[in-house]
């Protein structure tokens, strides 16, 4: 042990000698911990097999279902026998034994590989009529079971108001038809709900 003085202090050095056993303990501590080290870098990137695949997808359609007034092929026609050719509401008129019928073609449009549907035509509205005349609708007013192979097909619904020949009353009347409305429709694979 050796003395020294500093500012009137005395410090004494002491060697300091690693004996056998401390030298191997403190190789093995340095060892270990860089072992720990080399393992915590590489955690996660070790190598695994892997393989992936994809499954393809596509564009989907969808349907329609539409009915749409054939131009030109709606409207009142004389139906009278022996008498042809429109009848016109603004200039023309009706007398005993005179029948008119009101009529309007629709086309079906209806696309859908499981889509059916079904037509349904609501009567005209007339009121009470004068006395002798008489509004009778066509009898098929709905047609079930449609579907795509139907795609195209023309309709045609309406009536016809017919004035008995042996009426000798309703002069100078004016008759109101109110519209007829067509409702195509979809039955399956869901059913609108009215």
């Amino acid at each position: 042990m050796t003395s020294h003085r500093w500012s009137g202090r005395i410090y004494r050095t002491v060697p300091i000698t690693l004996r056998g056993n401390m030298k191997k303990n403190t190789k093995g501590a340095i060892a270990l911990g860089a072992a720990a080290l080399l393992l915590a870098g590489g955690a996660g990137t070790y190598a695994a097999w892997s393989d992936d695949a994809s499954l393809g997808g596509g564009d989907v359609q969808t349907g329609h279902l539409r009915i749409t007034e054939v131009a030109g092929e709606s409207g009142w026609t004389w139906s009278t026998p022996g008498v042809s050719g429109d009848f016109t509401p603004a200039t023309d008129t009706i007398a005993p034994g005179d029948s008119i019928r009101f009529e309007g073609t629709y086309k079906l449009e209806i696309k859908g590989t499981n889509l059916t549907a079904e037509l349904v035509a609501t009567d005209a509205t007339t009121g009470a009529l004068p006395v002798g005349l008489t509004w009778t609708p066509d009898a098929t007013s709905e047609l079930a079971d449609l579907d795509q192979s139907d795609d195209g097909t023309e309709v045609t619904v309406g009536g016809t108001l017919a004035f008995d020949e042996e009426a000798i009353a309703s002069m100078d009347e004016e008759i109101a038809i109110g519209d007829i409305t067509v409702t195509l429709q979809q039955t399956a694979p869901a059913q609108v709900t009215p």
